[in-house]
């Protein structure tokens, strides 16, 4: 009969590997590859592979968000369902929405007064005076240059008026700026006394001049030009 479970024994799930399907004649239809072209054959693979990547982390993790979210609405449904059968009515609660609400309200609406609109406060509207007739030098400022110019100038006709009105003591402090005794007086450099005197500074020089020719291997009358190096016994002069 229709409808019927089908046989335990030749249920195709419960088969062991290498076992034959009793009814294979239920499975769907496939196309059979020995009869296609290289093209079909290349089409069902790609076809194949873009179906296996419709399933990838993305959509899996996708899949899984929308579980979840149908999972809270449907408890949350069903919490509501048994508190109302229970009595407790609880009226679902309208979320505040922070700022404009888009779907209640026009954004930044201005509401027009009822009546005809005046418009004598438009020809009222008088300019400021101290914004008018105003020169983009006026709004930058003084340039550096200009400052400078100007402190020469003022300094220069200082010296003018100083001059006017009392040379003999302007003179005086020209003359006190240009004479040499009033220069700065360079003091005697002072070094410390030399560590090192004159005679041990030949005999460093003599040692260093027996060293190579022993080092050069010269012997006979070359060495016999060489005074003593030896360093004389009596205290060092000062």
């Amino acid at each position: 009969s229709e409808g019927a479970a089908p046989d335990e024994a030749d249920d195709p799930r419960k088969l062991r590997p290498g076992e034959i399907d009793p009814n294979p004649e239920c499975k769907p239809a496939r196309p059979d590859p020995v009869d296609m072209d290289e093209d079909e054959k290349e089409m069902l693979s790609e076809a194949r592979a873009r179906l296996a990547n419709t399933k990838g982390k993305k959509a899996k993790r996708k899949a899984r968000e929308k579980q979840l979210v149908e999972a809270k609405r449907l408890a949350s449904l069903q919490k509501r369902r048994e508190l109302k059968a229970a009595g407790v009515d609880l009226s679902k609660r309208k979320r505040k929405i922070k700022g404009i609400d888009y779907n209640a309200e026009v954004p930044f609406e201005h509401k027009v007064p009822r009546g005809f609109y005046e418009a004598d406060g438009e020809h009222s509207i008088v300019p400021k005076a101290e914004l008018t007739n105003i020169s983009l030098q006026e709004l930058e400022g003084k340039r550096r240059e200009e400052v400078e110019s100007k402190a020469a100038r003022d300094d220069a006709r200082k010296i003018r008026k100083r001059k006017a009105e009392d040379l003999p003591s302007q003179i005086k402090a020209v003359n006190k700026i240009n004479d040499p005794s009033f220069a700065v007086r360079r003091a005697r450099m002072i070094l410390p006394a030399p560590q090192v005197s004159d005679r041990e500074l030949e005999e460093i020089a003599k040692l260093g001049a027996a060293a190579d020719l022993d080092d050069d291997g010269s012997v006979g009358p070359t060495r016999s030009l060489l005074g003593g190096s030896a360093t004389p016994g009596g205290a060092t002069p000062m």
